[in-house]
């Protein structure tokens, strides 16, 4: 029987078939057991990320002579600053672009009119009446699509408002309620504070002829993963202080409001300069179309500095993904869950690229079968 089942074994298809099924039911088994518990582990999984996000800053306070304890307070303090600070940023831009809304007709007027009169500025040349039509069609369809731009925009803002006028009410409903942020407050400042402990204690439990290993495969994650999500948000960062400073350069009304937009859509690679180029433009043309140029300037500069300064040089060394490879997987996670698929799609790419290099191409299930 053993050897009539070693035969059998050997069949290509017959493993295939035996770890897909396997595969299969480990998930289901994984989704009844972790269905129930959905709530805690949000709460517990953002109360990780958070401390693991921001223990590099902690960890560099100490450098300085900082206690450990002085660091994750000024940590604190540092979230509660920027939370303030980005709800009045974002209620200024609802408040400003839901006035601009019902006068968006009024602002693009001169933008379609020298549309319509492309034609007749291109020279002498008649040019056929269904050419001419092509133009007014042309500049009624952007005239839809800036207005629809803008009130998806403007929603998409007045959500993370919906709760108290402020982002805590925005996260407290993204966990589940104030009493779970409140938990995931606490346990993330213990998991901070602790955060060197436990890890040595996870470590200790690993098996000794494993440890070099796990150690490797640890650092390889840390540097992938952990090290794309700062990079990100690094670069994130720098590209809403040159759209603020260049909008600003250029008299655009809202310019910080504008760059902290770029900012955060910026998490997403290469997204946040697009998402704030509508509203800017259009901010723009209520003062003059040197304005407008000027922003169209502006986002090139800050486009073209992402994608061959900031990115190469921050993003380059954490991970070694293809740039197709990259958009493939943000269109993949925005498809199935929307913003958050489309954030944490690239990080779990990084993720199951090492464990791919690491693990699967030196099993021996790889080298032979």
């Amino acid at each position: 029987m053993r050897r009539d089942l070693a035969e059998i074994w050997k069949l290509l298809w017959v493993r295939i078939a035996v770890y897909a099924v396997s595969i299969y039911l480990l998930l289901q088994l994984l989704g009844m057991v972790l269905g129930g518990a959905r709530g805690a582990l949000i709460t517990l999984a953002l109360a990780f990320i958070f401390a693991y996000l921001t223990s590099p800053i902690v960890r560099a306070l100490e450098k300085r002579q900082v206690p450990r304890f002085v660091g994750v307070l000024l940590v604190y303090l540092g979230l509660g600053l920027f939370l303030g600070l980005a709800s009045f940023l974002i209620a200024e831009m609802v408040n400003v672009l839901a006035r601009y809304v019902t006068e968006l007709p009024r602002i693009l007027t001169p933008l379609l009119t020298w549309i319509e009169n492309l034609p007749s500025r291109i020279g002498q040349v008649e040019l056929p009446p269904a050419l001419e039509g092509a133009f007014a069609q042309a500049a009624q369809g952007l005239q839809t699509l800036l207005e629809g731009f803008t009130q998806t925009l403007l929603q998409g803002l007045r959500a993370l408002l919906a709760q108290g006028g402020s982002l805590v009410g925005f996260f407290a409903s993204l966990v589940g309620g104030v009493l779970q942020l409140f938990a995931a407050l606490i346990i993330s400042i213990y998991l901070l504070y602790d955060l060197p402990q436990i890890s040595k204690t996870l470590f200790q439990a690993v098996p000794l002829p494993y440890q070099p290993f796990v150690a490797d495969i640890a650092a390889k994650l840390d540097r992938a993963v952990g090290g794309y999500i700062r990079g990100q948000l690094l670069v994130a960062i720098s590209v809403g202080l040159i759209v603020t400073v260049g909008f600003w350069i250029c008299g655009v009304p809202l310019a910080g409001s504008l760059g902290f937009l770029a900012a955060v859509f910026n998490l997403v690679p290469f997204v946040g300069v697009i998402v704030s180029t509508v509203p800017a433009m259009l901010l723009a043309l209520t003062v003059g179309w040197p304005q407008v140029l000027a922003v169209l300037g502006v986002v090139v500069v800050a486009n073209q500095v992402e994608a061959h300064v900031l990115s190469p040089r921050i993003l380059g060394q954490a991970t070694s993904l293809h740039p197709v490879s990259v958009i493939a997987a943000i269109l993949v996670g925005s498809s199935l869950y929307g913003l958050v698929g489309a954030l944490l799609a690239v990080p779990l790419l990084a993720f199951f690229k090492v464990l791919y290099t690491e693990l699967y191409l030196n099993s021996r299930f790889y080298r032979e079968g």
